[in-house]
């Protein structure tokens, strides 16, 4: 009986790691930035991994969708691709410009949403198409965001 229950244990614990594992695995990930303070208007760079989906950024109560972003591959020889033609597992660097803020620091999010903006149909359509395929389960059951924070500084 004791080993019964200590298998069960077992099993149950290993459930619990591949659910985290899996949901926080693939989630996007910032992995350079440049620069990380300027003045409003300053363009921002940020090399990203795991964004798989359509970027939209959020600073201190405004929310920048893709007509005020710039999604370029990370591999220079790729650097002439749109943004809208990327693999979704290539690693890509998100270009935006600070918006007219106060100085201050502000958490920035980066929201990687699952379809073309305010289409529902697409990105429940492409939903399920990646339920039913199971090696890319770590990309649709994630975290679809990630934080940095990023400081604005007065105007001269």
């Amino acid at each position: 009986m004791l080993r019964i229950v200590r298998s069960a244990k077992i099993y149950f614990l290993f459930i619990i790691a591949c659910c985290i594992a899996t949901g926080t695995a693939c989630a996007p990930r910032v992995v350079g930035l440049s620069p990380s303070e300027g003045v409003p208007a300053t363009p921002v760079n940020i090399s990203l991994e795991y964004l798989v989906g359509w970027p939209r950024v959020e600073i201190g109560g405004k929310m920048l969708d893709w007509p005020q972003l710039k999604l370029i591959a990370a591999k220079p020889e790729r650097g002439d691709v749109p943004g809208e033609e990327l693999v979704w597992i290539e690693d890509k660097v998100l270009q935006f410009k600070i918006p007219n803020l106060p100085p201050g620091e502000y958490v920035v999010t980066i929201h990687d949403d699952k379809g073309p903006p305010n289409d529902l149909i697409y990105s429940f359509l492409e939903t399920t198409a990646y339920v039913i395929f199971p090696p890319v389960w770590p990309f649709v059951f994630r975290s679809n965001q990630t934080q940095f924070t990023l400081r604005v500084l007065p105007h001269n």
